[in-house]
């Protein structure tokens, strides 16, 4: 039966009941401070602003998504039936010259001045793109006190008795050229039908870029599709091993799929697979410090489809490709990130006047195409060029504080 056309309830566009939304974070790794400086500004500040129009895309996304309606089929099945979870537990050592010569930061709270007393952060991004899950009390947190792989905090959540649901997961350090309305329209269109058991966002890369750095997808379909099946995943293919010839083997219409980190497991998929750990059986470690790896996990769940279901496993996941995603995950990609979003790119998931003040403000403080390189993270975006010439230089762009 097709999902019927609905209307947002009278009051909810003041009150939406979505709250099925969690941060993972790291007591190693900061997650304290993150959890007070960083998720829980973003629940005070920036959460009020995004809920005076979340519902109404809530229903434009299962207007849009259709499906049987096996899982959401109103505004109140995202709260109800489904977990989004943003990993930021990461210790960000690819970013660390960075966020040192900044202060003592971890890469998903890496302050960006937006007003006299208001910081934008990499996590507030990941954060946005949940916006139809957090509920009037904001976003909630899992401070983990030991690691034990991307993946872990959810197993943990899982294992600790809270209900299995279908599951979204998005990476705390990760940019979307895309709006999370979209993005959530391709997953509410996995949970409705009751043969997709993953589903993953992929982004277009040339061979010789995802060789050593991305996650790389085997597709079924033409790149015009909105959405292609999945036949492989084989994580960060190594140059020293054939990874190039693989990547340009595996490529359709000349680019390769990279892996964004953000995907979705099934109710039933994660259900089977937090049984088999319950029992012992952990196919998903990643070492024997990361024994839950979110990679593994994917590609586990997608090459037991036929086994546990009875379907082949490209029929039972999917993948779509969007054009504009950055991994922030180190300097450089902040730079090219931060002048996108001078140039009003990765805005979408923000409410007009604080998309329009966080443009404004990288606007001001990022000046890559000067002479020298630079990005101010002061109070001020007035510098004077002394400050510019003595300042410290991490990967050629000149570091302001």
């Amino acid at each position: 039966m097709n999902i019927q056309k609905i209307s947002a309830p009278e009051g909810s566009i003041q009150t939406p009941a979505f709250k099925a939304s969690y941060v993972t974070l790291s007591k190693k790794n900061l997650g304290e401070p993150i959890a007070k400086n960083v998720v829980d500004t973003f629940s005070k500040s920036i959460l009020p602003e995004i809920k005076k129009t979340v519902a109404d895309e809530a229903v434009e996304i299962i207007n849009a998504a259709g499906g049987p309606g096996r899982v959401i089929a109103n505004a109140e099945d995202f709260k109800n039936n489904v977990n989004f979870f943003a990993l930021a537990a990461g210790s960000g050592s690819r970013f660390k010259a960075l966020a040192q010569t900044v202060g003592d930061y971890n890469k998903i709270s890496l302050p960006f001045k937006i007003g006299e007393n208001e910081n934008i952060h990499m996590l507030d991004f990941a954060m946005a793109m949940g916006k139809y899950f957090i509920g009037d009390e904001g976003v909630n947190k899992i401070v983990a006190a030991a690691p034990s792989g991307s993946f872990g905090d959810i197993v943990a959540h899982y294992l600790a008795g809270n209900p299995i649901k279908d599951t979204v997961v998005c990476c705390g350090d990760n940019v979307f050229g895309v709006s999370s309305k979209e993005l959530m329209t391709f997953f509410t269109k996995m949970i409705n039908d009751p043969n997709k058991h993953v589903a993953l966002i992929g982004a277009k890369r040339a061979p010789e870029i995802v060789v050593d750095r991305f996650g790389l997808l085997g597709v079924e379909g033409s790149l015009k599709d909105d959405s292609l099946k999945l036949t492989s995943f084989v994580e960060k293919p190594k140059a020293a091993d054939g990874g190039l010839e693989l990547a340009r083997k595996t490529a359709v219409e000349g680019e390769c799929i990279a892996n964004t980190g953000m995907f979705y497991i099934s109710k039933e998929g994660m259900t089977n697979l937090i049984n088999e750990i319950k029992s012992g059986v952990n196919n998903i470690k990643k070492n024997e410090t990361e024994l839950y790896d979110f990679a593994n996990a994917v590609t586990y769940v997608h090459s037991m489809l036929p086994e546990w279901f009875g379907i082949p496993s490209k029929e039972g996941a999917n993948v779509k490709v969007v054009e504009k995603w950055e991994d922030v995950g180190e300097p450089a990609a902040l730079y090219q990130f931060a002048n996108d979003v001078k140039n009003g790119q990765y805005l979408h998931n923000f409410p007009k006047a604080i998309a329009q003040k966080i443009k404004d403000s990288f606007g001001e403080r990022v000046q890559l195409e000067a002479k020298t390189p630079y990005i101010a993270f002061t109070d001020s975006a007035k510098v004077t060029e002394s400050q510019i010439a003595n300042a410290k230089n991490v990967e050629g762009v000149n570091i302001i504080v």
